[in-house]
């Protein structure tokens, strides 16, 4: 299963003007790629964070706890102002998520990232915090449909390696 084409399958393009919008882009193809980037960025992070057999359970549980996958249900409700409907407040906690992913990394993935989009780096944490929730629902679809545990969640995130974002892995390490 490739987790990228799931994301991008749910980027339509209603959903791209909202993130447009939401972060302060004007092009929809800027968004596109940005959008991209930031989410194999994320999932670099969820991978390396779950390498090991306590990471995996640990994302194992926050999935079952918090991120089901629903927010694709409504990630619409999710991308207009005020409180999404029908999702966990913690489901949608970009803050939270990308705290626990990044940690004191943050701040230079936001700047690398800034670079590599170029976007200033206030869009580009907006679009992180936006983005961070829908990389766990992608991974929380993925583990509902294919009826995943905690070591197949590794090996899932190890076989998509090759859809990580390479030019952050040094700040990600």
């Amino acid at each position: 299963m490739d987790l990228m084409n799931l994301f991008q399958q749910q980027m339509t393009n209603t959903v791209v003007n909202q993130l447009a919008e939401k972060v302060g882009l004007s092009g929809e193809a800027q968004t596109q790629t940005a959008a991209q980037n930031v989410f194999s960025t994320l999932m670099g992070a969820v991978a390396k964070n779950a390498a090991t057999p306590q990471g995996a359970e640990q994302l194992n549980a926050a999935l079952d706890k918090d991120h089901d996958g629903s927010i694709f249900d409504h990630v619409q409700s999710f991308l207009s102002p005020g409180p999404t409907q029908g999702v966990s407040e913690r489901a949608t906690n970009g803050n939270g998520i990308l705290s626990h992913l990044l940690g004191n990394k943050q701040d230079a993935i936001t700047q690398q990232l800034s670079q590599v989009n170029n976007m200033s780096p206030q869009a580009t944490q907006t679009m992180m915090q936006t983005i961070a929730p829908l990389v766990m629902g992608t991974l929380g679809k993925a583990k509902q449909q294919q009826g995943l545990n905690a070591s197949s969640l590794m090996g899932l995130l190890g076989s998509q390696s090759g859809t990580q974002n390479n030019a952050l892995g040094s700040v990600l390490s």
